[in-house]
């Protein structure tokens, strides 16, 4: 019997062609740099990159501003420029879009913190929160005294950091593994006090205002003075006031905060950089840039420092570092974070 051709086969079935033309029409992509309106090919930066300041409430982790950043901001990507400690108040850095890779650059930044703290007890946390693990006589401290404990901690000096902490040890949380009752050991590490000023000395609470360098906890801090001045101590409260040329007048509080207008407070990624040495490139050194291949810009600029490379269009297109070169047309920049 001659094999008999489906009367389909090779032809599209009825059903087939339905469902085809009850799909919507495709539209065609067009490239990011054509729709961006510059017939140069030049792509610009899209909108959901930035900076916002947070004016952080206690009780709240770093990581429960990042979420309630999130749905405001209708994006995942969302991070934070620095943790604070949750019953810490005062001002966090939280980065959208491209402007998470710039993160660690704010971290670096030097800060401004106001506490109180309280003479007379230690307790396991170093803060208000936690069980009281020693008491010690406060009585015979003076001002004097710890105006003059408070000059050794001036300068660079080494710091063990509380245990419970958001450092790694052996990959897991410092503060986890003490909650979980594990014995947890950190290494002194060094971090720079630029200014410690006391402010009020009604012992056994102490008010004070420290500008330090990244990686200096302020509970640390106060569990030393404690001891220097013949004591133990815990901290009351910690109130970020600034980070680097941020502060809390440029910040908001989240209940300030809508889906309608959390994009007019966004501070433009190269506003976010503003403390970096910058220089400014014409469209062939964005291109160039945009590939990943290194640039060369007229003025010296320092080895190995960020360098924020702004376009045109006054916006940031990378963070760049100077590398060996001995071109004599000036420094050749090496890209370190690539925002196109």
């Amino acid at each position: 019997m001659p094999h008999q051709r489906h009367p389909w086969r090779g032809r599209e079935s009825p059903r087939r062609r339905a469902r085809r033309d009850a799909r919507p029409a495709r539209v065609p992509l067009i490239p990011l740099c054509l729709a961006s309106g510059d017939p140069r090919g030049v792509v610009r930066m899209q909108s959901q990159d930035g900076l916002i300041l947070i004016d952080k409430d206690a009780g709240m982790t770093s990581f429960d501003v990042v979420r309630r950043v999130r749905r405001l901001a209708g994006t995942r990507k969302v991070g934070h420029t620095g943790t604070l400690d949750p019953d810490a108040t005062g001002l966090m850095g939280v980065v959208l879009g491209r402007c998470t890779k710039l993160a660690n650059f704010l971290t670096l930044d030097e800060k401004v913190y106001a506490f109180e703290m309280v003479l007379g007890s230690a307790t396991d946390t170093e803060d208000a929160s936690g069980e009281v693990i020693e008491v010690a006589g406060w009585e015979h401290v003076t001002r004097e005294a710890f105006e003059e404990a408070m000059a050794g901690f001036l300068g660079t000096i080494q710091q063990v950091p509380p245990i419970y902490s958001a450092l790694k040890v052996d990959g897991k949380r410092a503060h986890a593994l003490a909650r979980a009752g594990e014995e947890v050991h950190l290494e002194a590490r060094p971090i720079e006090i630029f200014e410690l000023e006391l402010m009020s000395f009604e012992p056994p609470h102490v008010s004070m205002r420290v500008r330090c360098g990244s990686g200096t906890y302020v509970r640390a801090l106060v569990r030393d003075l404690g001891k220097a001045v013949g004591s133990v101590a815990h901290t009351r409260s910690i109130r970020r006031i600034s980070v680097g040329e941020f502060d809390l007048e440029q910040a908001y509080r989240l209940d300030e905060l809508s889906e309608e207008n959390f994009w007019e407070k966004v501070l433009s990624p190269a506003r976010m950089v503003g403390s970096l040495d910058q220089v400014h490139i014409d469209d062939e050194q964005r291109r160039a840039v945009g590939f990943g291949q290194t640039i060369l810009v007229a003025p010296e600029l320092p080895m190995d420092a960020p360098i924020a490379v702004i376009d045109a269009n006054d916006e940031l297109v990378a963070i760049m570092a100077r590398k060996e070169s001995h071109d004599p047309q000036g420094s050749r920049l090496a890209p370190r974070r690539v925002l196109i």
